[in-house]
């Protein structure tokens, strides 16, 4: 007869994220808030550095005052969108906010930056002393902004495009310079900037009231021999948005029934329509539709799904499938793939 012996399970590893937020609960938020009443924050700072650099090492963390409650406890990516996404993770994994602590998964926008100063490289830089040059983009969805401080041309390249970039980040918010900023340039002087941070919170303000949600627009191209190709996509188009929708499919689709252009015939035209439909219900709210693109018997249609979300990605291999078509998936964090139809 054999001998069995007992297995002894080996306890799952807890996730990183909920590791945090159990530190946290317990102990974090009491040390972190008398950290912030005393100014006293050399150990929460560290135990800080050593719990958010376990949910990943790149991550940022910073303070502020809060909107509803007394002290707002902010996770920044630094602009990087597969950062972001773990941010977001971190984000809804959190407490509910109470009286002393609210979450963000991005720097959030300051009040009165102007009364803030910054000391880098053994220089401070008064932030009253800011202006702006802004100038709309002439698809009008973006600003181009040259931030200028006197005191740039003493703090190099580098501390000068540092302290543009955390002054934008609290003027607009972390998220904000990602939707409303393209282009960005210092510079030490110059006669055209004039704007104040006030000026640039409207600009932003401004695009963002013109904004149109859940429009597409219709575009048109020549491909390399010349055929007509015809694209639509969705308004406005950023990651942004949808910070977990990290995973781009293409869904190919071929039709029979052509033009002399190459483009669809209406029969084909209202098969495809009934197919992308059928696609995208499957999808739900898993995912997102994002643009389609139609050329010489080809429609291309483009969607965005949670790469963690098993689900979303079968649900349109499976629902292409069925329509005879193919999916193909590629890890999209900030979207680039479609960044031709902005």
């Amino acid at each position: 007869m054999g001998i069995f012996s007992r297995r002894v399970d080996q306890p799952v590893p807890m996730h990183p994220v909920t590791a945090f937020w159990q530190w946290w609960s317990l102990e974090g938020a009491d040390r972190f808030t008398a950290a912030a009443d005393t100014g006293q924050w050399d150990s929460p700072a560290r135990e800080m550095g050593e719990h958010l650099a376990a949910v990943h090492p790149d991550l940022a963390w910073d303070t502020a005052a809060g909107r509803s409650a007394r002290h707002l406890l902010a996770v920044s990516s630094g602009g990087d969108a597969a950062l972001r996404r773990i941010a977001e993770q971190w984000l809804r994994a959190a407490p509910a906010p109470d009286g002393i602590w609210e979450y963000a998964a991005a720097r959030q926008p300051v009040a009165d930056i102007g009364s803030k100063a910054l000391t880098i490289e053994d220089r401070t830089v008064d932030f009253r002393d800011l202006r702006f040059d802004i100038t709309e983009d002439p698809g009008g969805a973006r600003l181009h902004v040259d931030v200028c401080h006197p005191e740039f041309p003493r703090l190099g390249d580098r501390g000068a495009q540092q302290v543009a970039f955390l002054a934008l980040d609290w003027t607009l918010g972390e998220d904000g310079v990602e939707r409303w900023v393209g282009g960005v340039r210092t510079s030490g002087s110059a006669a055209t900037a004039t704007a104040s941070v006030s000026d640039l919170s409207a600009a932003a303000a401004g695009l963002a009231a013109r904004e149109r949600e859940g429009s597409w627009v219709l575009m048109e191209a020549a491909g390399p021999a010349g055929e007509r190709i015809i694209a639509k996509a969705r308004r406005p188009l950023r990651w942004i948005d949808y910070p977990l929708l990290d995973l781009h499919t293409e869904v190919h689709l071929s039709y029979g029934s052509r033009q002399e252009d190459g483009l669809p015939a209406q029969d084909a035209l209202d098969g495809l329509r009934r197919i992308e439909d059928g696609i995208s219900a499957a999808l739900g709210p898993r995912g997102i539709l994002v643009a389609q693109e139609t050329a010489g018997g080809t429609r291309v249609l483009h969607y965005y799904s949670d790469s963690e979300d098993a689900n979303g990605g079968g649900a349109l291999e499976a629902a292409a499938r069925a329509a005879g078509g193919e999916a193909r998936h590629t890890p999209d964090p900030g979207w680039k793939r479609v960044r031709r139809f902005s």
